[in-house]
């Protein structure tokens, strides 16, 4: 994961706050954590929440994207491989919710499947994105404007899956 971190962490401040939503085991929150930033980090299964809170050292919030709420804003938000189980219809609303937590000129790095399609896998939901769907998101989205897009390969041998990475920048 570190060619996505490099990706983000330049631009941002010493010991920033970054919030990692849809975090699952928690992986990327003890990762920024030992990078010396400030870590929020929830998920919306219990088991994932529980694993993840044992993991950092500290309280990971049991949540959906649009259950979260906090008083705090955060320097980055971190949405690697989460937002993309939230409906295709659903996302815009979705953005909009999680970007009021982001303080004036605070990037959002998410990634995707890359593709334009949507799918069920059993219980769980599945959005693809490309360029063009991203763009169409994000413009009926306030405030979020498009710093960088790209596509990287899976890190899991033998995955072929291509990821469509973006990072977004507030207004």
């Amino acid at each position: 994961m570190s060619n996505l971190y490099q990706q983000l962490t330049p631009l941002l401040p010493v010991g920033a706050a970054i919030l990692d939503a849809g975090c699952g085991s928690g992986r990327d929150a003890l990762n920024f954590k030992k990078m010396g930033f400030d870590v929020e980090a929830f998920d919306a299964s219990k088991a994932m929440s529980e694993a993840a809170s044992q993991l950092v050292g500290h309280k990971v919030h049991c949540c959906t994207f649009m259950e979260f709420s906090s008083q705090k804003s955060f320097d980055a938000i971190w949405a690697c491989a989460s937002l993309l189980h939230v409906p295709h219809k659903h996302l815009p609303e979705t953005f909009e919710h999680l970007a009021q937590f982001l303080s004036n000129e605070g990037k959002f790095i998410v990634s995707f499947k890359y593709g334009d399609s949507e799918r069920q896998e059993g219980e769980r939901h599945f959005t693809d994105m490309n360029e063009e769907r991203f763009e169409q998101v994000i413009r009926d989205v306030g405030g979020l404007t498009i710093r960088k897009t790209w596509l990287t390969s899976d890190n899991r041998p033998q995955n072929e899956t291509m990821w469509f990475n973006a990072i977004l920048h507030k207004l």
